[in-house]
């Protein structure tokens, strides 16, 4: 299935002279592979990086945080001397909305060369709770939730050795997500927020807007068909618009410069 009205604007490739960097952060349960098909759409203008969190993939070996302000502690840690001088965007999906929200603030409160444009996928804004706390279900009624969410194959799913698995890394996160308390910043972001949906998820447009209250510009929010891992339905068009997001960003900050403050859009 196509999305109506995809096109790839030439211009977006042709004022992109060298590599920007696209910092992905993993939703839960994931690590640095779980954004591997989106990967294979990323133009070679940019640069794709899924940040691996402690206790999994790599990292197996550190203990799980069940913090998402511990967890983004260890994001900043990871990409904080590699970011001045390098323009760049951050994308999380689900919980790596909260972590990429974190870690920008970490990143605006040291000083630091800020993201061009943030891009979220499949959450409401920070400030909208979670209605249902599943890590603390049963087993039965935790992969039931999971299962209802999408996103893990009919072969993990069926697998109880592969459940035993992945199950400490979903409930160390959705721990994090349900216990996580919003502290908003004394301003709105400085940089163009761009959040994207899936129409069957339960995401209510209403939360998705409260994004609005998070950055100085217009938000840019829209609607796509599928459900909470709507990203993996339309890899290349997720793709292409967080390459558009940086040309539509840097247009938006060109026109800031041109007057003496920021200024919301």
């Amino acid at each position: 299935m196509r999305i109506k009205g995809f096109k790839i604007k030439k211009s977006t490739m042709e004022s992109v002279e060298k590599k920007v960097k696209i910092f992905a952060i993993p939703f839960a349960g994931g690590s640095k592979y779980s954004y591997r098909v989106l990967h294979d759409y990323v133009p070679s203008h940019f640069s794709w990086e899924t940040i691996e969190l402690p206790g999994r993939g790599a990292r197996i070996h550190e203990n799980l945080l069940m913090d998402i302000n511990k967890t983004a502690d260890d994001v900043f840690n990871q990409i904080r001397h590699r970011i001045n001088g390098q323009d760049y965007i951050i994308y999380g999906h689900s919980m790596g909305t909260l972590l990429g929200y974190e870690l920008t603030k970490r990143i605006l409160q040291a000083g630091l060369n800020p993201p061009v444009s943030l891009f979220f996928t499949g959450r409401g804004a920070p400030g909208v709770r979670e209605e249902i706390k599943i890590s603390g279900f049963g087993r039965e009624a935790f992969w039931k939730e999971i299962k209802d969410l999408g996103g893990l194959p009919e072969e993990i799913l069926q697998n109880e050795e592969m459940k035993d698995f992945f199950e400490p890394f979903l409930r160390a996160d959705f721990k994090a997500v349900e216990d996580y308390e919003y502290q908003p910043m004394e301003k709105p972001f400085p940089i163009p927020l761009f959040v994207r949906i899936g129409s069957d998820e339960l995401v209510y447009w209403k939360d998705a807007l409260k994004w609005q209250n998070e950055t100085q510009y217009e938000l840019n929010l829209k609607a796509l068909p599928g459900d909470h891992f709507f990203i993996f339905q339309y890899p290349e068009y997720i793709i292409m618009q967080i390459v558009e997001s940086y040309t539509i960003a840097k247009e938006l900050n060109s026109k800031v410069l041109e007057i003496d403050d920021v200024q919301t859009i």
